[in-house]
Order: C-alpha cells, then sequence, then structure tokens
C-alpha cells in the first residue's frame, strides 16, 4: 500500500511537471508564431525592397538605353552636318585668301564668330567635323522684333567678351559662352528669327535656311551687317565685308553654335554619367543592405528551426512520459482489482468460518440439551431403581409369592433397567467423548475464528486504507482523465500549429528562394549596368581624349589661320 500511495503521488507529481512543460511548449509556440510573423513582415519588406530595386535598375536600363540612342542619334546628325560645314568652310577659307584686310580686324570677327566653340576634329585634309550638335530653337523668337538698343547692347557684351578670349579652346571660351548664353537669354524676348527674305545676297539667304536659329547667330549677323552698313566711308571697319564674305560669316557663327551645343552635350552626358554612378552606388548599397537582411532573416529562420525541432523533441518525450503514465495507471488498476478480488476471497472465507462456527454452536447447545435429558432421565432411572428396591424389600417382606413374580418381573425390569443403564453409561461416555471432540473442535474453530477475526479486522482495515486509496485514486483518475483530455487537446493544437508552421516554413522557404531568385536576377542586372557604366565611362574617356586631340588641332588650326592672317594683313 505504501509502494502504491509513492508511485500514486511520483504520478501527480510528473502529471504537474507534465503540465508546466505543456504550458512551457504552448508559450514557446506563441513566441515562435510571433517570430514567424515578425519574419513574414520581414520577407514582405525585402520584396517591397527588391521590387524598388529592380524597377531603379529597370528605370536605369532605359535611361542608359536612351542616353546610347541619343549619343548615337547625334553622333550621326553631328557627323552629317559637319560634313555640310566642312565643305561651306573650306569653301570660303579658300576665297577668303585673295581679300586684304588688317589684323586687329579680322582677328575681331574671328573671336565674334567662334566665341561659342565646341567639339571639332581636323581631318588630314584640315577639315572640321563636327562631333556633337543639338540645335536650339526658341518659340518666342519668331514673333517679336529686334529693337535697336537691345541690339547694340547685345553687341557690345559680345565684343567684350570676344576680346578677351582667345581663338584656342581654353577656360575663356567656356566663360565667354556662359556670358554670351546670359546675355543673348535676357534679349531672348526681343529678338526675331531673320528668314531668306531679309537679305538681299541670295546666296546669304540660301545659307541662312541652314544656319542654326540660335539669338546668339541672329544678334552677331545683325551686328556684321549693320558695320557694314555704318562703316562704308571708313575703310578699317569694313574689313568683315572685304576679307570675309558674309555667307563665310554666317558659316562661322554657324561652326560657333555647334561647338557650343557640342559643349553643352559633353556637360549634360558628363553629369548623366554622374547621375547613373551616383544610382548604381546607391544600387550597390541598397542590394548590400538586402543582402544583410536576406542574411539576418536567414539566420533568425534557422534558430526558429532549431527552436521549433526542440520544441517537438520535448512535446515527444511528454507524449512518452504521458504513455508511461498511463501503463503505471494501468498497472496499479490492475493491481487494485487483484486486492479487490482477493479481499472478496478473505470475506467469503470469514463469512463461511462465520457460519461453521454459528453452526457448531448450535450443535454444542443441542448435545447440552441431549446430556441434561439423559443425565434427568438417568436421574429418575436411578430414582425409580431406588424405589423398586425399596418395593421390593417391602414385597418381600410383606408378599412371597406374588412378590417372587413381581420380584422377576422387577428384576426383568432391573435387568432391562441396568441394560438402560449401561446403555446410557455408554451413551454418555459416547456423549461425553464426542462433548470432547466437539469441545475440541470449538477449541479449534474459536482459534479459528479468533484468527480469522484478527484477519477480518486486518482486512477491513486493508479495505478502508484500498477504499480510502480507491477514492483518492478515482478522484486522480478523473483528474487524470480530465488533464488526458486537456493534453489531447493541446497536443491536437500544438500539431496543428506545428503543421501550420511547418507550412508557414515551407512558405517562407519557397518566398526565400523566389527572393534568392530575383537577387540573383538583380545582382545580374547591377552587373549588366556596371559593365553599360564601365563601357559608357571607356567612351567618355575615348571622346575627351579626341576632345584634348581635337583642341590640340583647333589651336593648331587658329595658329595657321592666324600666320595667314598675318601673312594676309602684310600684303
Amino acid at each position: 500500500m505504501d509502494a502504491i500511495k509513492k508511485k500514486m503521488q511520483a504520478m501527480k507529481l510528473e502529471k504537474d511537471n507534465a503540465m508546466d512543460r505543456a504550458d512551457t511548449l504552448e508559450q514557446q509556440s506563441k513566441d515562435s508564431n510571433l517570430r514567424a510573423e515578425k519574419a513574414e513582415e520581414e520577407v514582405r519588406a525585402l520584396q517591397k525592397k527588391m521590387q524598388q530595386v529592380e524597377n531603379d535598375l529597370d528605370q536605369v536600363q532605359e535611361q542608359l538605353t536612351q542616353a546610347n540612342t541619343k549619343l548615337e542619334e547625334k553622333d550621326k546628325a553631328l557627323q552629317n552636318r559637319g560634313r555640310t560645314g566642312r565643305m561651306s568652310a573650306n569653301q570660303d577659307v579658300r576665297g577668303g585668301h585673295v581679300e586684304a584686310l588688317q589684323h586687329g580686324g579680322v582677328q575681331r570677327q574671328l573671336q565674334d564668330g567662334c566665341a561659342g566653340a565646341g567639339t571639332y576634329s581636323l581631318s588630314e585634309t584640315r577639315a572640321w567635323t563636327c562631333t556633337g550638335f543639338t540645335p536650339r530653337i526658341l518659340p518666342t523668337a519668331a514673333t517679336e522684333t529686334v529693337r535697336p538698343e537691345d541690339t547694340e547692347d547685345s553687341t557690345d557684351s559680345l565684343s567684350r567678351a570676344s576680346s578677351t578670349s582667345d581663338l584656342g579652346f581654353s577656360e575663356s571660351s567656356d566663360i565667354f559662352a556662359d556670358e554670351a548664353s546670359a546675355t543673348t537669354g535676357s534679349h531672348a524676348r526681343n529678338c526675331t528669327v531673320f528668314t531668306s527674305g531679309d537679305y538681299d545676297d541670295p546666296e546669304t539667304a540660301e545659307l541662312a535656311k541652314l544656319r542654326c536659329p540660335s539669338v546668339c547667330t541672329e544678334v552677331l549677323s545683325e551686328r556684321h551687317r549693320r558695320k557694314a552698313r555704318y562703316s562704308a566711308d571708313y575703310p578699317g571697319l569694313a574689313f568683315g565685308s572685304s576679307i570675309f564674305s558674309s555667307n563665310t560669316m554666317m558659316k562661322f557663327n554657324i561652326i560657333k553654335n555647334e561647338l557650343h551645343n557640342v559643349m553643352n552635350v559633353q556637360l549634360k552626358r558628363g553629369s548623366l554619367l554622374d547621375v547613373l554612378k551616383k544610382k548604381m552606388r546607391q544600387t550597390k548599397e541598397e542590394m548590400e543592405k538586402y543582402r544583410d537582411d536576406y542574411d539576418e532573416a536567414t539566420r533568425l529562420l534557422q534558430v526558429e528551426k532549431l527552436r521549433r525541432e526542440e520544441a517537438e523533441a520535448e512535446v515527444a518525450a511528454l507524449n512518452r512520459r504521458i504513455q508511461l503514465l498511463e501503463e503505471d495507471l494501468e498497472r496499479s488498476e490492475e493491481r487494485l482489482g487483484t486486492c479487490t478480488t482477493k479481499l472478496a476471497e478473505a470475506s467469503q472465507a470469514a463469512d463461511e468460518s462465520e457460519r461453521i462456527r454459528k453452526a457448531l454452536e448450535n450443535r454444542t447447545n443441542m448435545e447440552d440439551d441431549r446430556v441434561a435429558i439423559l443425565e434427568a432421565q438417568l436421574a429418575q432411572a436411578k430414582l425409580i431403581a431406588e424405589e423398586a428396591d425399596k418395593k421390593y424389600e417391602e414385597v418381600l417382606e410383606n408378599r412371597s409369592l406374588s412378590d417372587e413374580e413381581r420380584m422377576d418381573a422387577l428384576e426383568n425390569q432391573l435387568k432391562e433397567a441396568r441394560f438402560m443403564a449401561e446403555e446410557a453409561d455408554r451413551k454418555y461416555d459416547e456423549v461425553a467423548r464426542k462433548l470432547a471432540m466437539v469441545e475440541a473442535d470449538l477449541e479449534r474453530a474459536e482459534e479459528r475464528a479468533e484468527t480469522g477475526e484478527s484477519k477480518i479486522v486486518e482486512l477491513e482495515e486493508e479495505l478502508r486504507v484500498v477504499g480510502n486509496n480507491l477514492k483518492s485514486l478515482e478522484v486522480s483518475e478523473e483528474k487524470a482523465n480530465q488533464r488526458e483530455e486537456a493534453y489531447k487537446e493541446q497536443i491536437k493544437s500544438l500539431t496543428g500549429r506545428l503543421k501550420q508552421a511547418t507550412q508557414r516554413e515551407e512558405d517562407y522557404e519557397g518566398q526565400i528562394k523566389a527572393l534568392s531568385s530575383r537577387l540573383k536576377e538583380a545582382e545580374a542586372r547591377a552587373e549588366f549596368a556596371e559593365r553599360s557604366v564601365q563601357k559608357l565611362q571607356k567612351e567618355v574617356d575615348r571622346l575627351e581624349d579626341e576632345l584634348i586631340q581635337e583642341k590640340e588641332k583647333y589651336k593648331g588650326l587658329s595658329d595657321e589661320l592666324d600666320q595667314t592672317f598675318t601673312e594676309l594683313s602684310g600684303y
């Protein structure tokens, strides 16, 4: 019984521990669900960021393609325009060697015509080739007229800028281009575009159709025409019309504007490359950040997997422990059943012994009654015998013959009485012997009854203890059944949550695979964009090298022109 009590207490303690562990596992499952939700949110944020990065990469690639197409179109347009300008410029330069002019006026006119010089290259035949051109047309220039005071102001500002510049391609040309663009931009509302009908010379009108309709060109052409009108009587101011025709000056102005546009295109290209570099740098930083976030998410997912595996192991251990407890409970129930059967058998044996004792008591009481009856009969027989002896003596004394017959009869009766007495003695002895045997049996029965009573007391005590234990076992069994049902429900809920967690884990793995594939695609796109940027950078370096070469060629050409102008002015 003590062992059963100890086992029951141990089972209760194990069940309490199992309940505590189940509570802890439930809390851990809740924490794991919260962490899984956080991981889902982080994955969604990473997906959004990846989509943004992909959109940025797509935009950068579109911008690169647009820039490449624009550059190709500009190169083709400038090559076409450069051919026509080169042919016309060669004809005008060859025609200009015939006329005579002073060096100062010619150089000032050349500076006015070449203030916005851009990127030109001199081929083996010493002809200009334009490498970039984008015509600029002011939409309001065709509706307003040029006022004389505005034209004079713009002419003075342009002449001052041209006096400070040099024919070589240096920083002064850029400064003059900025000043000229600012000055012409301030008077853009008051300028008009001259058509071919404003020129008297048909060749000049034909060239006016081909020139770039910018404000600076219109102002310079107006200034040259005004100088040609106002300085007819002063030969020093007529060198522009004497040594170069208006067609040549117009072509110089066209070349100047084209060079200025080429410089603007180069600046825009450089700014576009800077923007692309910044965007690529930002995309690289974002990709590194996304990689770090992805690594962190995978690490958290692995930690969550480990914790989930530990929780599953603990759940399995608890299930095994519950099975062991159920087996112990079944064994204790079997032992309780055996104890109850033994108790029933002992109670039956006690009842049987009690019944035998009562039967023996009844038999002893009956034998005592029979002995008392026999003793009473023996006493009566003795009294009868004594009375017969007395009567016999009296009859012997009083009656002889009759008494002899009576004596014979009495002797016969005496014999019978003696026989009956002997029979009674014999029966008495048998009864005494049987009584002794009955007393011995009674003593043995009393001993058995005492031992049975002691056993009954012990069994009653054990039965009471077993009944109490049985009641406690029933209560504990009800509680265990309730807890078992609660455990089963918790296990069902935990298994459902585990299935959900495994499903979510599979979804996370699929999302992570998709994100990794997208990340690889984004990396490939980034590498492609880097390669394209490197190609563009190489192209820019090549163009810069060509620009430097063209600058040198332009300086050499300007030196040759100065030399020819000095030689012409010497005549």
